[in-house]
C-alpha cells in the first residue's frame, strides 16, 4: 500500500476540482432586479393613486357639511322672543331656511366635482396663449396688457 493515494481525509490527499455551473451573466440579474423594482414601484404608484382619490372623494363630501355647520353656526344662536301670529310660521321659515341649505350644498359639490375640469380647460387655454405669444403676431393694442411702471 506504500504506492496508493492517500484517502480524502488524509495529509496529502489530491482532490479532484469539483465543475462548477458558470453564474449566469450579471446584466440578466440587474434586467431582472430592475423589472422587479420598476413593478413594485408601479404597484405603489397605483396605490398611491388611489389613495389620493379616495381622499379627494372625502374631501369633496365634507366640505359642503362644513359650510353648512360654518353656516348654522353664524346664524344667531338665541332668538328674541317676539311675538307671533302663530308658530307654524316659524317652523315654514327653518324649512325654507333648510332646503336653502341643501340647494347651496348641492351647489357646492357640484363646484367641487367639475374643478378638474376647469383646472384642465384653464391649462389647455394657457398652453394656447403661450402659443400664440411664441408665434410673434401682429395683436391689436386693445388686447395687449398694460405694463405696470
Amino acid at each position: 500500500m506504500a504506492g496508493a493515494a492517500p484517502a480524502p481525509g488524509q495529509a496529502g490527499a489530491v482532490l479532484k476540482p469539483r465543475k462548477r455551473k458558470a453564474p449566469p451573466p450579471a446584466a440578466e440579474d440587474e434586467a431582472e432586479e430592475l423589472e422587479r423594482e420598476v413593478e413594485e414601484l408601479e404597484s405603489e404608484l397605483a396605490d398611491l393613486d388611489r389613495r389620493v382619490l379616495e381622499h379627494l372623494r372625502g374631501t369633496a363630501k365634507r366640505v359642503p357639511d362644513a359650510v353648512a355647520s360654518r353656516l348654522a353656526a353664524l346664524l344667531p344662536s338665541a332668538r328674541i322672543e317676539v311675538p307671533t301670529v302663530s308658530e307654524t310660521s316659524n317652523v315654514e321659515d327653518d324649512q325654507e331656511q333648510l332646503e336653502k341649505l341643501k340647494l347651496l350644498k348641492l351647489k357646492v359639490e357640484a363646484n367641487i366635482a367639475t374643478l378638474p375640469k376647469v383646472l384642465e380647460r384653464m391649462n389647455e387655454s394657457i398652453a394656447q396663449c403661450e402659443k400664440l405669444e411664441s408665434l410673434n403676431v401682429n395683436i391689436h393694442p386693445i388686447f395687449r396688457r398694460k405694463k405696470s411702471s
